[in-house]
């Protein structure tokens, strides 16, 4: 059984809806098609319709004061039907408009022309059209202007579905993640906890093999909660971290973060020098201990045992400055820019973690208005340096 003509109007008006692009407010990339159409065929009216199920909406227009009308008075919904270019030299000669409102009363239309525009599903969703007060004729080459002109509405709608679909497939990806993150972390806490238990004797004192099994089952139950972690905050970057803004002493945050790595410090031989002075910010504490945390053990990791890794501040202005610096074998100025992308490690798998520590703190860094900048020469270490606005982020940013 072939399909009615109310089962093709159903998946066209489908279609013109999946654009959702109705009732949005106007764009500079579908404005300047209109401009650039009234200046090359000299006409007071130009429109970009979408043509819904009973009405037409205008996603852009010039010389006309309306964003939408009824469907049954539309010149445009009979141009899709026609499926090609419709003109209409004198509307007051046309049996099909003559007594058409809009030809009656305002704006008094007189001459029309109608290219239907095709979405990215292919069915006819509106038309780019010319409106003229007095009737007139195309040429046949501006017809095949306005046809061409019609294609670059095409390409604009083709644009926005495509960052629609990327934008739900990030939405999607992203709770995604975060569940799966959620649900993995809760049992592993346990474990790590359980593990934690058995290798500390209370129920038992293990032989020295089963000591050591625990141990290591204990250690990489550890690295994949903080992975759950890391997983977690960078799915919240990328959708826009929420930021916890009080007043923050830049020492304080430095100083947390010394704490957090100083055992590790102690264990490979590298001291640490911080020397950070007082110096008040507006900001998250907690997110601005975790850059710094990672930043002095990617630093620390890096050292040769019995150097010293520093920690300076400076004020410069409205903004504050805060400098990590290592003396370790320095990064390739080829990967200068690619060791902040996610998953990227230099030093291959055998460096631990995944590659996600700098990716995080340049989003937390950005997400405040800053940034993260790296000096570096091979052979000779590392500065890795963050800057920060005095006043605090003036919004919570995204920043994938």
């Amino acid at each position: 059984m072939g399909r009615t003509r109310w089962d093709v109007e159903l998946e066209r008006t489908a279609a013109v809806r999946s654009l959702e692009l109705l009732d949005t407010p106007e764009e500079e990339r579908f404005d300047r098609i209109t401009r650039l159409a009234q200046h090359v065929f000299d006409v007071p009216i130009v429109l970009v319709s979408l043509v819904d199920l009973d009405r037409q909406w205008f996603k852009s227009r010039i010389g006309l004061d309306v964003r939408e009308g009824p469907r049954s008075e539309s010149f445009c919904s009979k141009a899709i039907e026609s499926g090609d270019l419709m003109e209409v030299p004198d509307a007051t000669l046309d049996p099909r408009f003559a007594d058409n409102p809009s030809v009656l009363g305002p704006p008094h239309v007189r001459f029309y022309a109608g290219q239907p525009v095709h979405g990215p599903s292919g069915h006819r969703v509106g038309t780019l059209c010319l409106v003229d007060r007095r009737p007139r004729a195309l040429g046949v080459e501006d017809r095949q202007r306005l046809r061409d002109l019609a294609g670059w509405v095409e390409v604009e709608y083709a644009v926005a579905q495509a960052h629609q679909d990327s934008a739900r497939a990030r939405d999607v990806r992203a709770e995604f993640i975060s569940m799966i993150s959620h649900e993995l972390r809760t049992p592993l806490t346990s474990i790590h906890g359980s593990l934690e238990l058995v290798g500390s004797g209370r129920f038992g004192e293990l032989d020295q093999r089963a000591e050591r099994l625990v141990g290591i089952a204990a250690k990489n139950t550890d690295r994949l909660i903080r992975l759950s972690d890391d997983v977690l905050d960078l799915t919240r970057l990328q959708s826009g971290l929420r930021l916890a803004l009080s007043d923050v002493d830049v020492a304080d945050a430095v100083e947390n973060a010394v704490h957090a790595v100083e055992g590790v410090a102690d264990r490979v031989g590298v001291a640490l020098d911080a020397q950070c002075p007082s110096c008040p910010v507006r900001g998250d504490l907690d997110r601005l201990v975790q850059v710094f945390t990672n930043l002095l053990a990617n630093a620390v990791k890096a050292a040769p045992a019995g150097s010293t890794v520093s920690v300076r501040h400076t004020r410069s202005g409205d903004r504050v400055e805060v400098a990590v610096r290592d003396r370790g074998p320095g990064v390739p100025q080829q990967d200068v820019d690619r060791i902040f992308e996610p998953f990227v490690q230099l030093g291959g798998p055998s460096a631990g973690g995944i590659g996600l520590g700098l990716s995080i703190t340049r989003g937390i860094a950005r997400a405040h208005g800053g940034s993260v900048r790296v000096c570096s020469a091979v052979g000779e270490g590392s500065t890795f340096t963050v800057v920060l606005p005095v006043a605090g982020p003036d919004t919570d940013r995204p920043w994938w």
